[in-house]
């Protein structure tokens, strides 16, 4: 059982390059984040041929994280939850974090797919001390 103590923080990041409006971008992540309602800073630099860059990054805690990772893993889809189980190495670490990326493009057509190309990078972290991490995230995994 997946408790709200069990999930300590979510960390929610993604660029908008540009070739993107940064409005635009930032309401693909509130839409994405909901209820929610977080802050989300951001960051002005300068990529490597001097093109601009923008950095968004928000942070959920306590009741708020735990709701919205919930909320969140019931919207991917089945397939997508078995290749994060499946290759659960690749996506967490012993600190107890699961990372997750998300297509940003078509994020902004509401679907919530896995991707790699321009992501959405979510950053769910389990308490360590509820348990087993492996058998938490795998229990997370599983929400109807």
């Amino acid at each position: 059982m997946i408790s709200e103590s069990t999930i300590h923080s979510v960390e929610i990041s993604t660029i908008a390059h540009a070739t993107e409006d940064p409005s635009k971008v930032e309401a693909v992540l509130r839409k994405l984040v909901a209820d929610s309602n977080p802050q989300f800073t951001r960051r002005y630099l300068e990529g490597h041929h001097r093109n601009p860059i923008i950095t968004f990054n928000a942070k959920l805690t306590d009741k708020t994280a735990a709701q919205f990772a919930r909320d969140f893993v019931k919207r991917l889809s089945r397939n997508s939850r078995l290749l994060i189980q499946r290759n659960l190495a690749l996506h967490s670490d012993d600190k107890g974090n699961l990372y997750i990326r998300v297509d940003k493009q078509k994020s902004v057509k509401g679907q919530i797919e896995l991707g790699e190309d321009d992501p959405i990078r979510i950053k769910i972290k389990f308490n360590r001390l509820s348990g087993d991490l492996e058998q938490m995230i795998t229990a997370f995994l599983e929400l109807e």
